[in-house]
């Protein structure tokens, strides 16, 4: 009696973990999505501003207009947006 009282209870909650399962490795996949996208879009800036990079390695944001990255050729820029929405872009190394 005790034993089946136990495994209607496991099996009773199966669908709602399945469910957390679920949503839990898609969130996980649109983040990675969303960095992915952060990334290209910052090499695009750095190319487009002149200077080598290769591939974005990891980036950091440091405010809501400015970030920090660290490219695969080995060289760090800060990328920053002035009040005039002018962009910057200062070679770290």
């Amino acid at each position: 009696m005790i034993r089946e009282n136990i495994s209607k209870g496991l099996f009773r909650n199966l669908p709602l973990f399945i469910l957390f399962a679920v949503v839990v490795i898609a969130c996980e996949q649109e983040q990675t999505s969303h960095d992915e996208i952060v990334k290209a879009d910052l090499l695009v800036i750095i190319d487009s501003l002149g200077s080598p990079c290769g591939e974005v390695l990891e980036y950091q944001r440091n405010d809501e207009l400015g970030y920090t990255i660290h490219c695969k050729s080995g060289d760090e820029y800060r990328i920053s947006v002035d009040p005039q929405g002018r962009v910057g872009m200062e070679q770290r190394n």
